[in-house]
């Protein structure tokens, strides 16, 4: 190994400032890739301990490279190896063990995963889900469209595709906002940033999110109905190797999590963009059409799946540096998304781009649910359009999105409109 590659693995000045979970990175990481993609496209970060890939090019190469690039511990920047304190051990073993499942594994279990929840998307299934979504969505901004005020983020973003992802599963629909803070507990766990006396008040949460989940497949395999969750129970028990209960439960924590956290920054970051927006939002409110191709700019410039995380199997050289079998990288989607060498003047929003973004991921691990989630992002711009006229930001509130390891999403936002 020559002595100029060896040395790119010291830590260099962007390696010493990638903070992706704190201010200022947090608020807009743009300008820092921006600067990483130019001067060093791929870095060691100190904070992390991995490697950082921020080039459109690169991003895909490794995406696609399910061979050398594992995607164990994918959600995470650390892999699970080191055992939680005893104090979070104690309430973690009152659960089901963590295992590899759907975006956190290698075929061939990746592919059996894959296959259950495919089949439980499936394209019979999306032919029905408008007119569900459309009445969701109807249904929660009659709830707040006279006030002439919202936060939309709670009301709103996370509501609709929460509200759905439980409808699709067959749990009971006011059991949405507990699902919703179990799986903040569960990003708690998956992070483990916090203090530790909170992270054992997460992992109790976490614990009883397992169970209720555990007894809903317990439920459908003794009474099967006509949803989601029973085609994958249903499923998972007709394999020449059967899915165990911590493997199906697994399956669903990512399932849900990717169902509507994700889909909650699309719909945010959409609202956000017509708001500040007053030619854009009138243009989508007098003709739809324009809100898919919309919807594709706020995917790339939003990038709800900010990063995920790969291993790699063996040594390999990737942008001039040389990464060891054994090391960690993030690849950074939102770097990718824009990249001057794929999108001209990357900072621009412009609906009318037709190169394809990463937001979805690429190669094996591109997501099941982009169907769904254009779907849901489509029908929600459609409604806020439609119902609440003259949509716009409430001036002075400042901005922040919620400190997460691979999703982005605004933690609140203010809008207001002529309410009748």
């Amino acid at each position: 190994m020559s002595e100029a590659v060896e040395s790119t693995r010291a830590v260099s000045e962007c390696g010493r400032e990638h903070s992706p979970l704190t201010s200022p990175m947090l608020d807009d990481p743009r300008p820092f890739y921006a600067r990483a993609r130019s001067d060093e496209p791929v870095f060691w970060s100190e904070s992390l301990g991995l490697w950082v890939v921020t080039r459109y090019e690169d991003v895909c190469a490794v995406a696609r490279d399910a061979a050398r690039f594992s995607s164990v511990d994918s959600i995470q920047p650390k892999p699970s190896t080191a055992p939680p304190p005893p104090e979070l051990l104690a309430e973690l073993v009152k659960g089901f063990p963590l295992l590899p499942s759907l975006v956190t594994s290698d075929p061939p279990d990746h592919t059996r995963a894959r296959a259950l929840v495919t089949k439980a998307l499936s394209l019979r299934r999306l032919a029905a889900f408008e007119p569900i979504l459309r009445e969701i969505a109807e249904g929660l901004v009659d709830r707040f469209a006279a006030r002439g005020r919202v936060e939309l983020v709670e009301a709103f973003a996370i509501a609709l595709p929460g509200n759905f992802i439980i409808d699709l599963l067959g749990l009971p629909r006011e059991d949405l906002m507990r699902v919703n803070d179990w799986t903040n507990d569960s990003t708690e766990i998956f992070a483990m940033h916090k203090p530790l006396a909170q992270l054992v008040e997460h992992a109790r949460g976490f614990v009883a999110y397992q169970h209720y989940l555990a007894a809903a497949i317990e439920e459908r395999r003794a009474r099967p109905r006509d949803d989601a969750l029973s085609d994958i129970v249903t499923g998972a028990d007709a394999l020449d190797r059967p899915f165990g209960m911590p493997e199906l439960i697994n399956m669903l924590l990512q399932v849900i999590f990717a169902g509507y956290e994700t889909t909650a920054g699309l719909i945010a970051a959409g609202a956000h963009r017509l708001a500040i927006d007053p030619e854009l939002f009138s243009a989508a409110k007098r003709d739809p059409a324009v809100i898919p191709p919309l919807i594709e700019e706020v995917l790339r410039t939003a990038s709800p799946i900010h990063a995920m995380y790969r291993t790699a199997n063996e040594d390999v050289e990737l942008g001039g540096v040389r990464i060891r079998k054994g090391d960690r990288l993030q690849i950074a989607y939102i770097s990718a998304n824009h990249d001057e060498r794929r999108f001209e003047d990357p900072l621009r929003f412009d609906v009318h781009r037709s190169t394809p973004h990463l937001a979805f991921g690429h190669g094996i691990h591109y997501c099941i649910g982009a169907p769904l989630a254009r779907l849901e992002g489509r029908i929600a711009l459609e409604v806020l359009t439609r119902r609440l006229p003259n949509l716009r930001f409430v001036p002075g509130q400042a901005l922040s999105f919620f400190p997460s390891a691979t999703a982005r999403r605004l933690e609140s936002l203010e809008l207001e409109w002529d309410a009748p």
